[in-house]
């Protein structure tokens, strides 16, 4: 495993944005995966690989590359006591910057898998609230601990790492045509 975590570290230190967008594919994907076979439960013959192919690419074609800006953004204008940093860092990253991310990536979800505008922001109206809300309820922890103890480099594979579960709940919400239950 060390030699994995050093093979890793060399080609992040060497190519850092490819090394995240291939590494933030395969866990986009993966969340993709586990919910098509272990949330929906579908078989071998019924599994949409376009839909996983479509997780791939918009993690590591669109996702990362924004992400890891906004990381470098955020570490270099936000300074301050070491204790309150996290914090501010958290507060703009998500006052500023989720929700027009989240609805960013609802829409992209929808419309390379429809290819059409107006069905794609009908989606985002029809279902930006309650997947925003859940996001709310997920995301600012994960960026409490990626922005306190995180070297920068890592941050957008922590992100990707906490987004496999989040990836899981994405596929089933925005595929799915079961409606979630709201919360209160």
């Amino acid at each position: 495993m060390t030699t994995i975590l050093r093979l890793y570290q060399r080609a992040l230190s060497k190519r850092p944005l490819v090394t995240q967008m291939i590494s933030s594919g395969v866990i986009g994907a993966t969340g993709d995966i586990v919910c098509q076979l272990g949330v929906e439960k579908r078989s071998r013959d019924n599994y949409d690989f376009s839909r996983t192919g479509r997780f791939f690419l918009l993690t590591s074609c669109f996702i990362t590359p924004i992400l890891s800006r906004w990381m470098i953004f955020l570490e270099k204008r936000i300074h301050g006591s070491p204790k309150l940093v996290p914090l501010k860092r958290v507060l703009v990253d998500q006052a500023c910057f989720a929700p027009v991310f989240s609805a960013s990536i609802i829409y992209n979800l929808h419309f390379f898998e429809t290819f059409s505008t107006s069905k794609s922001w009908e989606f985002l109206k029809r279902n930006y609230w309650e997947i925003y809300k859940h996001s709310i309820l997920y995301w600012p922890f994960v960026q409490i601990v990626n922005f306190y103890f995180v070297p920068l480099n890592f941050r957008v594979v922590l992100i990707q790492i906490a987004a496999l579960a989040w990836n899981t709940f994405l596929s089933y919400k925005t595929q799915v045509k079961i409606p979630l239950p709201p919360l209160e």
